[in-house]
């Protein structure tokens, strides 16, 4: 009925083909259940919902489809209209033709009976809610999760923080990749080298490794090195393999986090900072989300709500975080921990909406001087705006680190534009500065970057040992430049039409992201139609 949308069939034969392996966990009554990692039959596994494609010509008066698009990602959406009908809701989201995300809702109900079933699919994790009943008969209400990773050694690390250990899952596959796994996030690294009995998995984006030898068959222990600066840091960890959890939890908790707190980190002397925005989702005990400031969020925390805690944790390849909080009386209050030994306490209302600047009004345009950059690449060529290649050309401008996280969510979201609007005219180039001295360092940082994220656009070495003040001083056309990364957008007249600080990616939530793709895209839309 609709084009292009993969069968069942072909969804369930590409997850065998890929060789993958689950780590499960379930609800039985009020405990959880864990399981170690092992290879699933993927018909078998789905076979509750197997006959539920509503995507046939027989079941056209029976639904109401959208087929939408946003950027590069197509989207087909069935209800059901009536509630007759035993799916409810198919939802189906598609890059290039591959499923990312596949939500079935089926519900059928009699005199005597009843059964419901909820089926979700997104990236590296799905779910299955089945609760059936016959009255006075039968009962069945299961809730099961399952985490997917390549095919390899499942490991629960410790990193060793100071004063505390942050646990972290990470997988090392049979093909030579580290990954690192927050929410549906995985994070890559790759085998280059041995050094003795150690082996080395360096980032694929960020200059940080990890480095570990074997202690036994079930026991691995190392560092996590990180070298954004000068002096690079490292912290140890140890691992004990096919642990599948982050933190141990053994029944339900009783509170339920999911939605967006007011938060705020606590000074020396009992001060609240600027307010930021804990964002956050709760699925039984799990919580994930993320913590937004004005100027970017902290992007995939994954944790639990264990007894009257909250626990969570994240290593992104270029940061390791850990926030532990006490739960009472609508608020939250904990400490944050970092691997670089810093901790801040920090507090949260339950339920309250902080206010915060929007990301376009921070940084503003200098009207008296006019916007302008000259900047080496890595042959050592001088790049300017005023060069004849950017002529007449509407453009973006992105001010990042290769170090910085946010800046890495941004460089995807602008290669999604790059694909969609360069062929229309639309350029796109980046000033990176970098925290590090060595300018040859630097320019392999810059290498890496746009090779492991196949990025055509230019990157510039905009300085070393950057600051946010060296930065603004180099772009005197900008008020501030008060984050990495910063967007700007100009017209074919290299006008400023908009200047948008900082970056809250994915880890803010489908709709939140889903919102700025949609405006920014529709923003580079506009300005390669622009006469």
């Amino acid at each position: 009925m609709v084009h292009g949308v993969p069968t069942f069939k072909e969804f369930v034969d590409s997850l065998n083909m890929a060789d993958l392996m689950v780590a499960k966990w379930a609800v039985n009554g009020d405990s959880i259940v864990q399981s170690s990692p092992t290879k699933v039959d993927w018909s078998k596994e789905l076979e509750t919902i197997r006959k539920s494609n509503v995507n046939h010509l027989r079941f056209r008066d029976s639904y109401q489809i959208t087929d939408t698009l946003i950027g590069s990602e197509r989207r087909v959406s069935f209800i059901a209209n009536s509630k007759d009908q035993e799916v409810q809701r198919m939802e189906v989201r598609m890059v290039k033709g591959a499923i990312r995300y596949l939500a079935i809702d089926k519900a059928n109900s009699s005199l005597f009976s009843s059964s419901i079933i909820e089926f979700k699919f997104q990236l590296n994790q799905y779910s299955l809610t089945v609760d059936q009943q016959i009255n006075w008969v039968f009962n069945n209400q299961q809730h099961v999760v399952g985490n997917i990773y390549p095919r390899g050694a499942l490991w629960r690390v410790n990193l060793q923080f100071e004063n505390s250990r942050c646990p972290i899952n990470l997988v090392v596959t049979d093909n030579g990749r580290l990954l690192v796994k927050n929410g549906n996030e995985l994070v890559r690294f790759t085998q280059n080298e041995s050094i003795g009995d150690s082996l080395v998995f360096d980032s694929d984006h960020f200059n940080s490794s990890f480095i570990y030898a074997t202690v036994s068959e079930n026991m691995i222990s190392g560092r996590w090195v990180n070298r954004k600066q000068d002096d690079p840091y490292f912290v140890s960890f140890n691992a004990t393999k096919n642990t599948s959890f982050r933190f141990a939890v053994s029944t339900l908790p009783d509170v339920n986090l999911t939605g967006s707190h007011s938060a705020s980190f606590i000074n020396e002397k009992g001060e609240a900072g600027s307010p930021v925005e804990l964002r956050l989702k709760q699925n039984k005990h799990i919580v994930t989300g993320s913590l937004l400031t004005e100027t970017g969020d902290y992007r995939f925390l994954e944790g639990v709500v264990r007894n009257d805690s909250l626990l969570l944790s994240t290593m992104d390849g270029t940061h390791a975080y850990l926030f532990e909080a006490a739960i009472s009386d609508g608020s939250l209050n904990g400490v944050y921990k970092t691997g670089t030994g810093y901790e801040k306490v920090w507090r949260a209302t339950l339920g309250a909406k902080p206010t915060m600047r929007p990301a376009e009004v921070i940084t503003t345009k200098n009207d008296s001087i006019p916007f302008d950059f000259a900047f080496p690449d890595s042959k050592g060529n001088i790049v300017s705006l005023s060069d004849p290649e950017f002529d007449g050309k509407p453009m973006v401008v992105s001010i990042i680190g290769t170090w910085c996280s946010n800046c890495l969510d941004e460089s995807f979201f602008l290669k999604e534009v790059e694909e969609l609007y360069s062929d229309m005219g639309l350029q796109i180039i980046a000033l990176d500065f970098e925290l590090i001295s060595d300018s040859v360092k630097a320019f392999a940082n810059i290498e890496r970057h746009k090779e492991n994220l196949d990025i055509k656009y230019p990157v510039l070495l905009a300085s070393t040992e950057s600051t946010k003040k060296r930065a603004s001083e180099l772009l005197p056309a900008l008020s501030e430049v008060s984050s990495y990364p910063t967007m700007v957008f100009l017209d074919r007249n290299h006008e400023i039409v908009r200047i948008h600080t900082g970056f809250s990616g994915p880890a803010t939530g489908r709709e939140s992201y889903d919102a700025f793709r949609s405006e920014y895209l529709g923003l580079a839309a506009s300005l390669v139609k622009q006469d």
